[in-house]
């Protein structure tokens, strides 16, 4: 009998150890690759954090590469300032960012009165990298629009 249990016993461990080796040979070294993402802070020129400001990532067209560039997505920051965007690709954005920091007011008297808007609009313009499995964070500083 104690034959009958050595086999098994061997039987048993020669199992085990062809499931573990197979178990480890279904497991990849490599990391999932993840998709880029980037988180952009829009501030003002004091370093607050401007809200409700227009955010807009877009490729630009290269003329030495014959695919068509069709990326584009647009956000508004939330209250602290930020935003992020996800992208199924890595790639070279153009962000372009607008604050209508404006108000309407009325003057002059019924009947002979107007509403006119009072105020500038703000804006930043730059570019960002953005590669897979990695966050990049960036900061745009909100200033007075060039006129072209």
């Amino acid at each position: 009998m104690s034959e009958f249990f050595k086999k098994m016993i061997s039987n048993i461990t020669l199992t085990t150890c062809i499931m573990l080796v197979a178990a480890l040979a279904t497991q990849s070294c490599k990391k999932p690759v993840e998709d880029p993402k980037a988180e952009i802070t829009i501030v003002d020129s004091t370093g607050t954090a401007i809200a409700d400001a227009k955010v807009i990532l877009f490729c630009v067209q290269r003329t030495d590469v014959s695919v068509e560039c069709n990326i584009a997505d647009t956000q508004y920051t939330d209250g602290v300032g930020k935003v992020n965007f996800d992208f199924t690709n890595p790639s070279v954005l153009r962000v372009s960012v607008l604050k209508y920091n404006t108000e309407e007011r009325e003057i002059g008297v019924f009947p002979d009165n107007e509403v006119i808007i009072v105020g500038d609009t703000l804006c930043a313009d730059g570019f960002i990298t953005l590669e897979s499995n990695e966050v990049t964070e960036e900061i745009f500083v909100l200033g007075k629009c060039e006129s072209n």
